[in-house]
């Protein structure tokens, strides 16, 4: 049921126009709402006791039809429906707004058709799709980066760290660890199925009994839940991404390429890594145009070998 569902059966019931099915249906729900569990501040409580009031004296002062009176139960019908539609408002509400960060960790939930973008504390970037929710740090212990895709879709690419791998946990146990890469992963729980898609760099999936598998760029990972089996595929791209270059020197340009391609470069001459280079690139270009116009800019030359795995930049 949608959100907009619940509310046009909530409002059906308020108005007394509810089947007995639907009847039931709503105070079963109402039965299992977590109230208790939903923290208001004085000011929030006092707005929902004006609206509850108002709604109620309406409720009683109405001109009854047909000279019938209004029925004490009719009354605590209306009553706990306008309770249920408020308390729907407050889950609404508490799901919708950032939740506030328990000490260093922060908790990011979406809504059905929400979609945010979030920097982490190292500069990587996630893209939280809708009806989601991720768990971080507010910052990054020294020797690793651990984050928590509790639910839903998420898009990370991933600032790379060597000496501080990067490790995206989930609720199905599956844990996806990166150096500096790219990469999407879907993980519902209530579906049988994960899936993690490399765009760019190199991600390895594991679960508590070991290694599921390494994928590369353009691969596609699959893993069943119930026979705890995964399967990798190639794929067509699933997003591109932009490499950005601004006075960057040419040894960390070969390390960033390395990681998003899955590629080996060398330079023959040590000196050739000071050289600043300053462009933009994407990921749909294939590592030999990247290098082509990268060499042209500096007046380099470059070979590859027959597999298009090892790059040679030499004067």
């Amino acid at each position: 049921m949608t959100e907009e569902q619940a509310k046009e059966l909530l409002q059906k019931y308020l108005d007394q126009q509810a089947s007995p099915e639907e009847q039931k249906k709503v105070e079963e729900w109402y039965a299992t709402l977590p109230a208790k569990d939903v923290e208001l501040t004085a000011d929030q409580k006092a707005v929902i006791g004006e609206q509850m009031f108002v709604q109620l004296k309406a409720t009683m002062y109405e001109k009854p039809k047909r000279n019938k009176v209004l029925k004490l139960q009719t009354f605590y019908k209306i009553a706990a429906a306008v309770l249920i539609m408020v308390t729907l408002g407050l889950m609404v509400w508490k799901i919708s707004s950032p939740v506030k960060p328990v000490g260093n960790q922060v908790t990011v939930v979406t809504g059905a058709t929400e979609r945010k973008r979030i920097t982490l504390s190292d500069g990587s970037v996630v893209l939280l799709g809708p009806a989601a929710k991720l768990s971080y740090p507010k910052v990054f212990a020294a020797s690793s980066r651990q984050i928590s895709l509790k639910e839903g879709e998420a898009f990370f690419d991933v600032a790379h760290q060597e000496k501080r791998p990067f490790t995206v946990h989930t609720t199905s146990g599956i844990d996806i660890k990166v150096l500096g890469t790219s990469f999407k992963v879907k993980s519902y729980q209530a579906s049988k199925q994960l899936e993690v898609a490399v765009v760019t760099g190199k991600v390895a999936v594991s679960n508590q009994k070991g290694n599921l598998g390494t994928l590369v760029k353009d691969e596609f990972l699959t893993y069943d839940k119930s026979a705890e089996r995964a399967a990798i595929r190639k794929i067509k791209p699933v997003a591109f991404i932009e490499f950005a270059f601004d006075g960057t020197t040419l040894d960390q340009v070969i390390s960033k390429l390395q990681y998003a391609y899955s590629i080996k470069i060398l330079l023959n001459d040590s000196t050739l890594a000071k050289l600043k280079t300053t462009a933009s690139f994407s990921s749909k270009q294939s590592p030999e145009e990247i290098l082509d116009i990268i060499c042209s800019l500096h007046h380099l030359k470059f070979n590859g070998s027959k597999n298009h795995k090892t790059f040679n930049i030499y004067k």
